[in-house]
């Protein structure tokens, strides 16, 4: 069951399930049954400061839920950059290459068992840089390039991409119609082919939505209606968003209220499903004061944290069977994890 009165952030969707953060704990909801589950933690989702992107994806070779989180801190005591993948079976948390800026990385949708996320090599002004369609594997843990349309420019290192979505089962993408100027209409493109260069179809194109060309921000196509309209997640500025229903037809578009009076949300797409959220016994564990789960840093080496009685962390020497599960060698202690320890013990001091 979700704690009442909780301040809940929605941090991915995949088979009809939702994944929310509350604190450092991570839990899986079907809106649909209304059951949930308790999964995993990470500490450092407690922490103030992190700018936190992420989603949410099923590893079907073993059978498990994964989450993928790119963190971002202004400070590097606090690790500053960073990608990492939460298994929840394996209650293990992993820190992998992400050849991108972090602070760059916008969400997209789950297709083709695959995550799917725009991202920029450049940090500043990240904006209105160019960008890259990157997609995750869960079932090898690494990152690729999506190919992308042709340019519009064909001298230019590339689209500035406004959002990434899906419409009818297929990867799509909005961008600037005149990219140097950042102005003009704004073109929605579909893959119809999963990943094939050539599949690239324009859509539609708009040109009456001018809070667009004013904010820069974000404009995701989420889904089609029986009508043909198009619903989309409109962000103008930092804090402020709309959900807007575009008609192609006619070139119209209408905002649809949202009961709030809090301009700073996001909306994410939903199929409803009747999948249970898998139970892997965090919940269990919690009682019994055994709640522990594993990082596996770059470098290879592995550590451990359990949560306490009272709610904080403790970091924990690895059991013998657990070197042999990691391929660790029990009579060596890597430098690298004896440095990161270091490291963690002076954050918590």
């Amino acid at each position: 069951m979700l704690p009442l009165l909780a301040d809940i952030a929605i941090m991915g969707s995949c088979n009809g399930l939702l994944l929310l953060r509350i604190e450092s704990d991570l839990f899986l909801w079907n809106p649909l049954t209304r059951c949930s589950k308790k999964v995993l933690a990470y500490h450092r989702l407690g922490d103030a400061g992190y700018d936190v992107v992420s989603g949410l994806c099923f590893d079907s070779l073993r059978n498990e839920y994964k989450a993928v989180m790119a963190l971002a801190h202004e400070s590097p005591d606090y690790g500053g950059e960073f990608m990492v993948i939460g298994s929840f079976r394996s209650k293990l948390w992993t820190y992998v290459q992400f050849p991108y800026s972090v602070c760059t990385v916008k969400p997209g949708p789950v297709l083709n068992e695959h995550l799917h996320w725009l991202a920029s090599k450049e940090s500043w002004g990240h904006f209105l840089s160019t960008h890259q369609i990157v997609s995750f594997d869960p079932r090898s843990n690494k990152f690729k390039k999506v190919p992308m349309p042709q340019p519009k420019e064909e001298d230019g290192d590339g689209d500035i991409i406004l959002g990434l979505g899906a419409l009818d089962g297929c990867l799509c993408m909005a961008r600037f119609n005149n990219p140097r100027n950042f102005e003009g209409n704004v073109e929605v493109l579909a893959m119809k082919e999963y990943d094939m260069k050539s599949s690239w179809t324009v859509m539609f194109m708009i040109s009456n939505l001018a809070r667009v060309f004013c904010s820069y921000h974000g404009f995701v196509p989420l889904c089609s209606t029986k009508n043909n309209e198009v619903i989309m997640n409109l962000c103008v500025g930092v804090d402020e968003g709309y959900v807007t229903a575009y008609n192609p037809n006619d070139n119209s578009n209408r905002d649809i209220l949202v009961a709030t009076d809090n301009y700073d949300f996001n909306a994410i797409m939903y199929e409803e499903s009747l999948v249970t959220p898998p139970d892997y016994n965090w919940e269990e564990e919690e009682l019994r004061g055994e709640a522990t789960y594993f990082e596996k840093y770059r470098s290879g080496s592995v550590g451990k944290r359990k949560r306490m009685r009272n709610g904080f962390w403790r970091y924990l020497e690895l059991e013998e069977e657990e070197y042999e599960m990691f391929g660790l060698d029990l009579e060596m202690v890597s430098k690298e994890l004896a440095s990161e320890l270091d490291e963690l013990e002076l954050e918590e001091e």
